[in-house]
């Protein structure tokens, strides 16, 4: 289980990584700042929820 869910973090990074490059790369320099700022969002809450995630772990 947890095998699967490492190996689908890692597709769905890679995966997203890649879309973005290529958004980024045919967006207009407006549209790439919008991104950006959303971007830098979704990482904070990732990283936020990957926190929890594993201090809820560590109490098991």
């Amino acid at each position: 289980m947890r095998d699967k869910f490492v190996r689908g973090m890692i597709a769905g990074t890679v995966l997203g990584a890649t879309a973005g490059a290529y958004a980024l790369y045919k967006s207009s320099p407006r549209q790439r700042r919008r991104i950006m700022r959303r971007g830098s969002r979704m990482l904070r809450n990732a990283s936020r929820l990957a926190g929890a995630v594993s201090s809820m772990n560590i109490l098991r």
